[in-house]
């Protein structure tokens, strides 16, 4: 019989980091984007901007909701 190597953590730290941090950065650059549209196109890729943070806080902060459930895993 052969070892299994451990397994590596679904959610591990460098994961959330790099997907958490990218995430804020997509956000910010919509956000500086947006300043220079119209009023709608304005609105709109606010409103995308301030998701794409929220998702990446959530993510850094390693929020329930985001992870799949137990079953899944």
């Amino acid at each position: 019989m052969t070892e299994r190597p451990p397994k590596k953590p679904i959610d591990c730290l460098e994961c959330r980091l790099i997907s958490g941090i990218g995430s804020i950065g997509v956000g910010l650059y919509l956000y500086y984007q947006s300043l220079q549209r119209k009023r709608l196109e304005r609105y709109t890729m606010k409103t995308i901007s301030a998701g794409a943070v929220l998702v990446g806080l959530a993510r850094l902060l390693n929020m329930e909701f985001l992870k799949a459930p137990r079953s899944q895993r």
